[in-house]
């Protein structure tokens, strides 16, 4: 190709990218992309590394923490050499099976001609089937029924310990006073409803 021919096509491809930028700024014709000048590169300069393209960085995990979860009244957490914290049983209150017999009234039923159905979780202590047992309430109302059967899944059982769901059919009440919240005692082992309740927690 001559050198002319050569300078008209610099020329032109100057030329019409200008014109076209000129028509984009009026709103007459689409944008179209900038022309970049380079300079030329020396063999003695550092080369500039291309962009680098950003990078999809991986989603922070979520951990659920420990402390999400409830940790019982008779633990206290105690930190460690490396700065961790473990729970260590508090010396203040024994495990719940060797305290006195407790149980939330989560449900109160009277069945005909035998008596009232208490049943609830057991929390602390276990429960023989000829125990004396008391009724605790809020203002301090106590009553002592009679324990007449113990049931677990509506089969007689001799006993109930920690963590079972068990109904208690007691005798010598009457419903008035009752409802759900209510606390089954050992007789004469807590000294009021409210004493009894925070051995709950």
């Amino acid at each position: 190709m001559s050198q002319p021919g050569l300078f008209q096509l610099v020329k032109w491809g100057i030329s019409i990218p200008l014109i076209m930028s000129l028509l984009s700024g009026c709103g007459g014709a689409s944008p179209t992309p900038a022309v970049i000048a380079t300079a030329p590169v020396s063999p003695t300069s550092t080369p500039i590394p291309p962009p680098v393209p950003q990078a999809v960085l991986p989603r922070p995990t979520v951990v659920s923490s420990a402390t999400g979860f409830p940790v019982p009244a008779t633990t206290e957490p105690s930190p460690t050499v490396e700065g961790t914290i473990t729970v260590e049983p508090s010396p203040t209150l024994p495990d719940p099976i060797d305290r006195p017999f407790l149980m939330r009234i989560d449900r109160i039923s009277v069945i005909v001609g035998r008596g009232i159905l208490l049943e609830g979780r057991v929390a602390n202590g276990m429960l023989q089937g000829n125990a004396d047992v008391e009724i605790l309430g809020p203002q301090n109302i106590v009553s002592s029924p009679t324990v007449l059967a113990i049931l677990i899944s509506n089969i007689q059982r001799d006993q109930v310990t920690v963590g079972d769901y068990a109904g208690i059919l007691v005798g010598g009440i009457e419903t008035t006073g009752l409802s759900p919240g209510i606390l089954l005692a050992a007789a004469g082992e807590y000294e009021s409803y409210e004493e009894a309740l925070r051995q709950l927690q």
